[in-house]
């Protein structure tokens, strides 16, 4: 009896056509929910210098904004550091951030910029 058992399982097949299809449609969903959730743009740029906290509000209009260490440059929707005086400028070579959510950290001069707004992907850990 037990061998037949064995032989039962081992001409079954673990993995169908419909599992497949039912694969197939969880992936696209789960692409489709993150294209819809990282589509909106950011809504406001925030500037922590050290304590300080400095919000703009992102209006579409290009703007540049001018700190003690750095230069943030606004345009179309996008935000990058253009001019830093720390020595290995990794905040310029982090290139153009546009999501909310995204970050570019300046380390040598305390200096986080963040995009916030409803386009971001939140969460509480804990």
């Amino acid at each position: 009896m037990n061998l037949e058992r064995i032989a039962k399982v081992k001409r079954s097949k673990p993995f169908t056509v419909l599992d497949a299809i039912v694969a197939a449609i969880l992936v696209a969903a789960t692409v489709a929910a993150c294209v819809l959730i990282f589509r909106k743009p950011a809504m406001r740029l925030e500037i922590s210098d050290g304590g300080a906290l400095t919000v703009i509000e992102l209006d579409g209009a290009a703007q540049v904004v001018a700190l003690e260490h750095l230069t943030v440059r606004i345009e179309d929707g996008k935000v990058w550091v253009t001019d830093a005086d720390c020595p290995d400028k990794l905040c310029e070579h982090a290139g153009a951030i546009s999501r909310a959510g995204q970050q570019i950290v300046c380390l040598p001069n305390a200096i986080v910029i963040t995009l916030t707004g409803d386009g971001g992907l939140h969460g509480v850990l804990g």
